[in-house]
C-alpha cells in the first residue's frame, strides 16, 4: 500500500483566552458520545496501560512547528461576540471534540444558545446545524455559563461543515481551540481517506506506520499539527504511534476503514500519566466525516 497525500496543513492560528484556575477547579462530570476510537495499547517508560476511550480571563498563546502565532482576548461577559454575528443565508454544521486530557467536561454554547452541554474528554459530538455567517461560539465549565474559557466568532459558510477541537493542557495555561473546516477528497468505495491531528501535550513528533508492511501514513507530526488526508485501500489495519526521531512503535491501534469513507483522526491523551496533570492514557480517536479537514486555530 502506498498512502497518498502526505502533505501537511498549516496552522494558520493559535491562541485561546481561557479561566484556568477557574476551569481546573471544576468537577469532571458527564458523559458524552464518542463517534469511535481506536482499539490499542500504550508502552512507554512507565509501562503498558490500555487505550481507552469510552479567574479574570487569561490568554495564552500555544506554539507549533510553523505556525502563524496571534493573540486574542478573551472575556467571561456573556454576549460579547453575538454582537457581532452576521447571518449570510443557507447552513452548515458544527461538532466539536474534547481533546483536554486535564479539563473537565465543557458547555459548546452558538449565538447564546447551547448546542453542546456536558461534553467530556474523548468525546466526539455529532455535527448541529448551524446558520451560515459569522457565529458566536462560547466554551464554558459544564453548568457553570460564567466560567468561560473561549469565547469568540466562527465563520460558518453553507455546505460546510466544522469540527471545534480543544486541545492542550489546562493547568499548564497551553488550552487552545482549534476549528477545522472539514472538506474531504472523493474516494472510491474500495477506498477511504484518513487524516491525523496530534493533541496529545507529551508525545513527541510522531510517525504513524502500519504494522503488516511497514508504510508510513503520516510523518515526523509534531504536538499541534494536522496532516492533509490520506488515501488508503479500505479494509483493518493496525497502525503504530512511533517517535518521528526513530524507535520501537509506543501505541498500536486497530482500526477498520470502510470504503468511500473520509475519517478525522485524533491522537489525545498521555504517554506518561503519571508525570502529567491528568491520567488519561495515549488513546486515537476516530470521527466519521462527511469532508476532511483544514485547521484554523483560534
Amino acid at each position: 500500500m502506498k498512502p497518498d497525500g502526505l502533505r501537511r496543513r498549516r496552522v494558520l492560528q493559535l491562541t485561546a483566552g481561557l479561566a484556568t484556575a477557574a476551569l481546573a477547579g471544576c468537577a469532571d462530570t458527564g458523559d458524552g458520545g464518542s463517534n469511535g476510537t481506536g482499539n490499542g495499547t500504550t508502552t512507554g517508560p512507565m509501562g503498558t496501560t490500555a487505550g481507552t476511550t469510552d479567574g479574570g480571563m487569561q490568554t495564552t498563546e500555544g506554539t507549533a512547528n510553523g505556525t502563524t502565532e496571534q493573540t486574542t482576548e478573551g472575556t467571561t461577559e456573556q454576549g460579547t461576540t453575538e454582537e457581532q454575528t452576521t447571518t449570510t443565508g443557507g447552513s452548515g454544521r458544527l461538532r466539536a471534540v474534547h481533546a483536554s486530557p486535564d479539563a473537565p467536561a465543557v458547555d459548546v454554547y452558538v449565538d447564546g444558545e447551547a448546542m453542546l452541554t456536558d461534553v467530556s474528554f474523548g468525546t466526539i459530538s455529532d455535527y448541529q446545524t448551524a446558520p451560515a455567517g459569522e457565529r458566536a461560539v462560547r466554551i464554558t465549565a459544564a453548568g457553570d455559563e460564567s466560567t468561560v474559557v473561549f469565547d469568540s466568532t466562527v465563520t460558518v459558510q453553507a455546505d460546510t461543515s466544522y469540527t471545534v477541537v480543544a486541545f492542550g493542557n489546562l493547568t499548564a495555561d497551553e488550552f487552545a481551540v482549534g476549528v477545522l473546516e472539514d472538506a474531504p477528497p472523493s474516494v472510491g468505495s474500495d477506498e477511504a481517506a484518513v487524516g491525523l491531528f496530534h493533541a496529545s501535550p507529551d508525545a513527541p513528533p510522531v510517525t504513524v506506520t502500519v504494522a503488516s508492511s511497514g508504510d508510513a501514513l503520516f510523518e515526523n507530526l509534531g504536538y499541534g499539527e494536522q496532516t492533509d488526508y490520506t488515501t488508503v485501500p479500505a479494509g483493518s489495519y493496525t497502525l503504530e504511534v512511533r517517535p518521528a526521531s526513530g524507535g520501537d512503535p509506543v501505541a498500536t491501534f486497530d482500526v477498520d476503514l470502510e470504503g468511500g469513507t473520509a475519517y478525522s483522526a485524533f491522537a489525545v491523551g498521555y504517554l506518561e500519566p503519571a508525570n502529567a496533570p491528568g491520567d488519561e492514557p495515549f488513546d486515537l480517536l476516530l470521527a466519521t466525516d462527511t469532508t476532511t479537514t483544514t485547521m484554523q486555530l483560534l
